[in-house]
């Protein structure tokens, strides 16, 4: 964007920037003489207890205005960001493992530590320039969330299949520094950054504590659509086993949180049970796979401490991927007996990924439909994590009412958590009849 500024998308009416004569359309192009580039420049700049924005109109006239807002926002909302792609390309990259056909967004991969701030996606800083270095220490943008997977910079090059990344522990070390917090991430590959060298990252990156606060050990995810993609073998129970008993070394505790903590996929791979609350400190990574299990179980006995439940369940059928198959089991054995109805768990193969993908929130429409044809008994019950954040799409572009249509029966669709479900057996919330 540069000196072209931000473009505004809608302002609030009533507000600073309209009484101003601020309108949609017009470019912001600086604060306090300061140039804006992005909606960070804005949201620092105007958090001020006055400043003046310069701004030009649709018109093509430069006016400018003085503001003291004593507690109250400009009330205006700019352009989306224009996302910063990323140009690794990853051994394990999600993105390229991907079927032809799906939505265009879900072909993008970004590299944008605002996103990183922003909404908590994961970055390499892999061609991190200073201007942005500055500008993260400068808005002291924190946390931010970091794909680390080795602390060996050769080895981190391989992997990123970028022969010029940056030395992530040198940018890390350099942000800690300044007062930045940072949670990471490793994906490991077996064979390449498992036993070994997991340990001798981990040690390295246990000298940034505190700066950095934790690290999220994920086991690679792969799908059947890897042709021509560097060879790539998922995890073995053994495997898991070991990593499992590797991270006890690093989950010492500071400050009450935890360091190294295992995704939930490594204890169904090792088929071990997961740890209490205590081992997953905030539960600062359950974006990333670590402790949902853990919130699961927690709030499953906490709903089944109920001594009242209302009448009028009618019992249903309830979608999982195969890796939760067996918890979401062992729920709806207890809710049904509680409910006096029966619900019963469908396992669904993920033919669109592979079946070696079994996460729920990866399954597609026509998963669910191939599953769920003629063993449906009741309403539907799908978790709405399978759908996109607007609730409307499955990975595969059906939608919530295609299935009901296919199907020939209704479909609620239900917050993933036991009480989601709970509210969506009794209110009927996100039901959906064909």
């Amino acid at each position: 964007m540069g000196s072209e500024g931000v473009r505004v998308d809608s302002v609030a009416a009533g507000g600073l920037a309209a009484a101003a004569g601020i309108r949609p359309g017009d470019r912001i192009l600086s604060v306090s003489g300061k140039p804006v580039e992005d909606l960070l420049d804005l949201h620092f700049l105007t958090s001020r207890a006055r400043f003046a924005v310069r701004w030009r109109a649709a018109s093509g006239e430069v006016r400018e205005k003085a503001f003291r807002p004593s507690g109250e926002t400009l009330g205006i909302s700019p352009e989306p960001i224009r996302v910063r792609r990323c140009r690794n390309r990853c051994i394990f990259c999600f993105v390229h493992q991907l079927p032809k056909g799906l939505r265009p967004a879900l072909y993008v991969k970004d590299e944008d530590v605002r996103l990183s701030f922003l909404h908590g996606q994961y970055v390499t800083f892999s061609d991190l320039s200073e201007e942005e270095a500055r500008k993260i220490m400068r808005y002291r943008l924190s946390p931010l969330y970091v794909s680390i997977h080795t602390a060996s910079p050769d080895l981190r090059r391989r992997m990123l299949g970028n022969p010029r990344a940056r030395d992530v522990m040198e940018v890390m070390r350099r942000l800690t520094r300044a007062g930045i917090a940072l949670h990471g991430q490793i994906v490991v590959c077996p064979g390449i950054n498992d036993g070994e060298e997991l340990s001798r990252t981990l040690s390295r990156l246990s000298t940034l504590r505190p700066g950095l606060r934790t690290v999220a050990v994920v086991p690679v995810g792969l799908t059947s659509h890897r042709a021509g993609l560097p060879p790539l073998r998922p995890v073995t129970r053994e495997e898991a086993r070991e990593t499992l008993d590797l991270l006890r070394a690093f989950r010492k505790e500071r400050d009450g949180e935890p360091f190294a903590m295992a995704a939930d996929e490594y204890y169904l791979l090792a088929e071990r049970e997961v740890p209490g609350r205590k081992a997953y400190g905030s539960f600062a990574q359950i974006g990333n796979g670590v402790g949902l299990l853990r919130t699961f179980r927690d709030d499953s006995a906490a709903l089944f401490r109920r001594k009242r439940w209302p009448a009028g369940a009618s019992g249903g059928t309830v979608v999982t991927g195969w890796s939760a198959a067996g918890i979401v089991s062992d729920f709806l054995r207890e809710y049904s007996r509680r409910a006096g109805a029966t619900f019963r768990p469908l396992p669904a193969a993920n033919r669109l990924m592979g079946e070696s993908v079994t996460v729920t929130g990866l399954l597609g429409g026509e998963d669910i439909v191939s599953a769920a044809a003629g063993k449906v008994r009741g309403p539907l019950y799908i978790p709405s994590v399978t759908l996109r954040d607007a609730g409307d799409f499955f990975l595969d572009g059906l939608t919530p009412d295609d299935v009901s249509r296919r199907l020939g029966g209704p479909v609620r669709i239900f917050e993933p958590t036991p009480r989601g479900f709970h509210e969506a057996v009794y209110s009927g919330k996100r039901s959906i009849n064909r």
